[in-house]
């Protein structure tokens, strides 16, 4: 699996992110303060929310108004991956999006997919 690019939005310091094209080989550096560890907190955050839920995830945080970016406690938090990996032995761009946000003093995820290309350049394939 090949992550290839990233798209966060109110996550912490990241209020707009987007990084494409990324690298089979990455180093990311940086001054203190500048998302490093956050960046690499998205995995965490995310392999979390599979593993138990979406509360759990933002508690180990400090909560969704932690977590959320400055000045957007009213925003949503989104995330999308794309990465290639091998399903039924063809190469395909995979998409995962997530969009948390909170309603009536409760984290709830808004939406969240996960999608595919059936060929290289083919359509997005939505079950």
């Amino acid at each position: 699996m090949q992550i290839v690019s990233i798209k966060i939005k109110n996550y912490r310091v990241f209020e707009s992110l987007e990084i494409k094209n990324i690298p089979a080989f990455c180093v990311i550096i940086g001054a203190n303060g500048t998302g490093k560890s956050t960046l690499f907190d998205i995995f965490g955050f995310l392999r979390d929310t599979l593993k138990n839920n979406i509360r759990q995830a933002l508690q180990i945080r400090g909560g969704f108004d932690e977590v959320v970016t400055r000045g957007k406690k009213e925003e949503d938090i989104e995330i999308e991956l794309k990465f290639r990996m091998k399903i039924v032995d063809t190469e395909r761009l995979v998409t995962y999006q997530l969009v948390i946000g909170k309603e009536q003093k409760r984290p709830v995820i808004k939406r969240e997919i996960l999608r595919y290309k059936r060929g290289e350049h083919g359509s997005p394939y939505l079950p």
